[in-house]
């Protein structure tokens, strides 16, 4: 069986157990690697609760009182605004949830895989947020951005080093997730916060895919770990929050990071809509990402015969690729076991046209 799916994170469950039984019984060998779903408090909602729980009771925060110059239903007005504290240092390693989250859900992974129901060779994901995505929905001082993108880099080493305590290299998979980087970059996020800096967008993409930006977040991570940079155009307050007539952007920001990281991720996630064709895909004839595996966001929650649709059209400018959701799963719970069943069933057509 061809080992062509990927999960980008965030899969709705109760807990790490349940997330892995949902899998065993729908993608069975297909997958690379496994996450736990995200189902803890502190990473729920993705970066969510990052801001509020976690970046808001770190001590070397205080709320800054800002507003979004937004609607009071917007979808954003939950997230607190903060600024750096005077005379405390600006110190996030040993705070963030991740390797707490990750130790305690790789326990569970082990037994479920000593009992057989996760497959041996597996690996175990785990997916982080990238600086711009938790900091641009809560720091309104742009100017407080650089010094928190470095703490923050500096706080996912840290991580890193906490959790290859315990998982062995060969066996860990991180993901980075750039999301809101895309959308900055694509004109729509300073739409959404009035605090986010409108920026010329060539500026923006050299400062996001820059090497002390993007390896920046990489540091501390040996060869044998599986690597994989998830591109994305965000789901909330809708998908896409980053309209895109084509592919072009995700496969500039993906060349730009390969070469800006030395080659270093093993594999890249790029979004599809919905109404992808032809003409969308067709910029992935200009991917260069060298022998890193390409998955593709190919299942968009409208059956197996769109999703084949969207690989045919796919194909016609790059026929290998493995196949995803468009996105985390944080939206469908009551349709989850469905959705991965169709990803199954596409992943397999896929594998056909390669064999």
């Amino acid at each position: 069986m061809a080992k062509n799916v990927m999960f980008s994170g965030g899969i709705p469950a109760g807990s790490a157990e349940d997330v892995f039984t949902l899998l065993a019984e729908n993608i069975g060998d297909r997958a690379i690697a496994w996450p736990d779903g995200e189902t803890s408090p502190r990473r729920s909602s993705w970066i969510g609760a990052i801001n509020n729980q976690v970046l808001a009771t770190a001590d070397c925060f205080e709320p800054a009182d800002a507003e979004l110059g937004q609607d009071d239903d917007h979808a954003y007005q939950a997230f607190k605004s903060l600024k750096i504290k005077k005379g405390v240092e600006l110190d996030l390693r040993g705070k963030l949830p991740y390797a707490e989250d990750a130790i305690e859900s790789y326990g569970t992974f082990k037994r479920l895989q000593a009992e057989g129901k996760i497959p041996e060779g597996t690996r175990f994901q785990v997916a982080f947020a990238g600086a711009h995505d938790v900091i641009s929905i809560t720091f309104p001082n742009h100017d407080e951005w650089a010094p928190v993108t470095k703490a923050w880099q500096d706080a996912l080493t840290e991580e890193y080093r906490r959790i290859l305590e315990v998982i062995p290299a060969e066996e860990l998979c991180v993901q980075l997730d750039y999301c809101t980087e895309m959308i900055h970059i694509g004109g729509t996020w300073q739409k959404l916060f009035s605090w986010v800096p409108d920026i010329d967008s060539q500026e923006l993409f050299d400062l996001y895919t820059s090497p002390d930006y993007v390896a920046g977040h990489l540091r501390g991570l040996p060869d044998e770990v599986r690597v994989g940079i998830h591109v994305c155009c965000g789901t909330s307050p809708s998908f896409p929050v980053q309209p895109l007539d084509d592919i072009a952007l995700p496969v500039r920001l993906s060349n730009a990071i390969h070469a800006a990281t030395g080659g270093r991720p093993d594999y890249y996630h790029l979004p599809a809509l919905p109404e992808s064709d032809e003409a969308y895909f067709a910029p992935l004839k200009d991917l260069e990402i060298g022998e890193a595996t390409l998955y593709i966001g190919l299942e968009c929650n409208d059956g197996i015969d769109e999703m084949d649709r969207r690989m045919a059209a796919a194909r016609t400018a790059r026929a290998d690729f493995g196949v995803a959701h468009y996105c985390g799963y944080f939206w469908n719970g009551p349709i989850m076991a469905d959705l991965i069943r169709t990803l199954a069933e596409g992943a397999d057509r896929q594998a056909a046209t390669l064999a």
